[in-house]
């Protein structure tokens, strides 16, 4: 009996110290004796949770957990008596449990050792997910098609370690974990660098194409955010265009020259059809006669189409053939701008058979827009003249409709005239700062705040480049960021 009384009150113990299990119920233990020592062997626990597998540390042979129901971090021992298996209850290797996945795990509470590691049975897991947007007010995410809530202690695992919601960029490959209906945590598999172009007077107002997913149209001085990894990238403008491949590191930022890519202007005829036939078709912004070839110069265009009674599409194309042809077939839906479906993917115009002789350099008024920027200096931001005292702010001198990435040097679209309100950079201060892309300013800065979600980028010489994620509401007030300082480059 006494016995009984002294494991009892051992178990209570362990109950209320924070161990515990928010999807299983702690259990009687196996094989427990209490003799004051347990040898190292499968089956030897005293606790169980269901946790988040954080990482491990080999040299020091140590597991690092998250606990979903208190949110605290803490660290358990593991040796060569330790197991793992995934789901199905099939052994694997440590290697093989990623960064984020759900786990239920047993372990020895006063000596800190791990017994054993399964991924959750419970547990769904998304992997590969890109574009992902968090709303950090609502909470609420689109996954596969369907509504996922995030849990009030989830957990975000970036690649420097635990952070917040803006601390996840769209063009990261994340893996997504929950059970039901409800993520217990966000990590990123993949990270990413930045890209910048040199030498790029000529292609500004053109666009880049980053992999085979990610297209931007050039803005002066712009810095983009990329996926870590190898592919290709191109850069296309008023008929001249190249491609280069690329490899880019976590944090690491590199530089293309494109004055090499400069070259007479070539162009193409491209016929659209359409479905319905009366749609309206707009290449670079610019409308196209129907039922005419249109001439286009080699490279990247944004096309949009849209009609009465049906979803508008925007979708790049490319050009590089004399003559194509291509056909854009809408959905019906009710032709408002929210119900628009945009695919930042580039198509191929189709080769007709017969090629269509290029154009002299002056063409027909179906040539769309080029686009083309002044070729002055960047601007030096002046400081904001402010009624609210802002003088120790700089106006940024780039915006544009959030969202997008059709910024140019120079564009004053970004002017706040009364009744508009500011989202405010505050630290770090004396950094560059980059709005999708496009260089805006040296912190302390503000700019004309548009409810949507965007990234911000800060950089300095001799400094890591941090990238955030911020989504501004549609309430009427000012908004102020302050972001952590930068690190130096080791």
């Amino acid at each position: 009996m006494k016995r009984k009384i002294k494991l009892f009150s051992l178990i209570m113990i362990l109950l209320l110290s924070g161990c515990s299990a928010p999807f299983q119920t702690q259990t009687q233990p196996k094989g427990y004796e209490d003799t004051g020592f347990m040898p190292a062997t499968p089956g030897n626990y005293d606790s169980l949770d269901t946790a988040v597998y954080v990482g491990n540390d080999k040299d020091q042979k140590t597991i690092r957990f998250y606990n979903l129901e208190t949110g605290r971090f803490y660290t358990l021992n593991f040796d060569g008596a330790t197991t793992y298996h995934d789901k199905y209850a099939q052994p694997i290797a440590l290697d093989q449990v990623k960064s984020g996945a759900l786990v239920d795990i047993s372990f020895m509470h006063a000596r800190k050792r791990l017994n054993s590691l399964q991924i959750s049975g419970e547990a769904f897991a998304f992997t590969d997910v890109e574009d992902l947007l968090v709303s950090p007010d609502s909470r609420q995410l689109f996954l596969m098609g369907e509504n996922y809530t995030m849990d009030q202690k989830v957990v975000i695992l970036t690649a420097d370690g635990p952070g917040e919601a803006m601390d996840l960029n769209t063009v990261d490959k994340l893996m997504v974990c929950g059970v039901g209906h409800t993520v217990y945590s966000i990590s990123v598999q993949n990270s990413h660098g930045y890209l910048r172009l040199e030498n790029d007077e000529h292609f500004i107002g053109g666009f880049i194409e980053i992999g085979d997913k990610r297209v931007y149209q050039i803005s002066r001085d712009m810095l983009l955010a990329v996926p870590a990894g190898t592919y290709d990238v191109t850069v296309s403008n008023k008929g001249s265009a190249g491609t280069t491949q690329v490899s880019v590191s976590k944090g690491q930022e590199i530089s293309i020259d494109v004055s090499p890519w400069v070259s007479a202007p070539k162009y193409g005829k491209v016929f659209f059809t359409s479905s319905p036939a009366d749609a309206e078709i707009l290449i670079d912004g610019e409308k196209i006669t129907r039922g005419k070839d249109t001439v286009l110069s080699y490279g990247i265009h944004q096309m949009t189409a849209q009609a009465d009674g049906y979803n508008t599409v925007t979708r790049y194309i490319r050009v590089a053939q004399d003559a194509a042809k291509l056909n854009v077939t809408l959905e019906k839906g009710n032709s408002s701008s929210s119900n628009t479906a945009s695919d930042n993917s580039v198509i191929e115009a189709t080769p007709t058979l017969t090629p269509t002789p290029a154009p002299e350099e002056n063409t027909s008024d179906n040539t769309a827009s080029e686009n083309s920027a002044s070729e002055n200096a960047t601007p030096t931001p002046t400081e904001a003249q402010s009624e609210e005292g802002g003088s120790g702010y700089s106006d940024a001198r780039v915006s544009g409709d959030e969202g997008s990435n059709e910024n140019s040097g120079g564009d004053s679209s970004n002017a706040i005239t009364p009744g508009e309100y500011r989202v405010y950079i505050d630290a770090p201060e004396g950094v560059e700062v980059y709005k999708d892309g496009a260089y805006i300013g040296i912190t302390p800065l503000f700019f004309k705040k548009v409810q949507g979600t965007c990234i911000i980028t800060l950089r300095k010489e001799g400094y890591r480049t941090r990238s955030y994620t911020i989504t501004m509401d549609a309430e009427e007030k000012d908004v102020n960021y302050s972001f952590s300082e930068l690190l130096p480059i080791e």
